[in-house]
């Protein structure tokens, strides 16, 4: 039984939201936070899905049922205080939040013109709106941002796939820097721990050493937040 998963990336190469410093990971953060992905899985996939915890999914190896993370938490005021501990607050008194430096803080979202991606695009303006986060949605058919998105030209991006096999390990495959480009790797995450590991999980069986190393590359997806 294949796992459909659906996720939002961050470009981490765009100068608004991508990077790796403090800021950059504290703005991704109270994004996640802002979101409230109940509402979407009771509005928009009528119920139809559970939140993730983190980017290895239930029923896969390497799964660990106890893990809570960022990733799963609604949390408005928490993502508005992390918003403000970095610096972006409204500066020139318009209504909407800017970055530290005070140039407009615009999140640009990229969707489809069909009636599901509507109701996501609603639902992502309602919550960064409740937030004072400017997010404005770029439409194009699905090839078009595909091929933008292994580009490097889009700046947040909502994809879907199917998790085939039962190996926890090959969610990684999105946020190996081999990847970038010409596979999985939309967000261009960078990290050198993480492709060491990813290395190791290709070479290892099955057991304790594959299982903690799993766990290490998920907390790294999940400190600094590409997806």
């Amino acid at each position: 039984l294949a796992l459909d998963v659906t996720l939002t990336y961050f470009a981490m190469e765009h100068p608004v939201v991508g990077g790796y410093t403090p800021d950059k990971v504290a703005l991704r953060r109270a994004i996640a936070l802002a979101y409230n992905s109940e509402e979407e899985i009771r509005l928009t996939r009528r119920g139809q899905a559970v939140v993730s915890q983190g980017p290895i999914y239930p029923g896969m190896y390497g799964y660990d049922p106890q893990f809570r993370s960022e990733m799963s938490v609604f949390d408005r005021a928490r993502a508005m205080a992390l918003l403000d501990l970095y610096g972006y607050t409204d500066k020139n008194g318009d209504g909407w939040r800017d970055l530290p430096n005070g140039q407009p803080l615009v999140l640009e979202y990229a969707t489809e013109p069909d009636a599901a991606r509507r109701e996501l695009s609603e639902l992502w303006k309602r919550n960064m709106d409740a937030i004072g986060i400017k997010i404005v949605f770029k439409t194009a058919k699905w090839p078009e941002n595909l091929k933008a998105s292994r580009a490097g030209k889009l700046m947040m991006w909502g994809l879907g796939f199917s998790a085939s096999t039962p190996d926890g390990a090959g969610i990684f495959d999105i946020a190996q820097s081999g990847n970038i480009g010409n596979g999985l790797n939309h967000p261009r995450f960078r990290n050198q721990e993480f492709d060491a590991i990813y290395s190791q999980l290709k070479l290892l069986p099955d057991g304790p050493e594959r299982f903690a190393l799993m766990q290490r590359a998920a907390k790294i997806m999940v400190a600094y937040m590409p997806v």
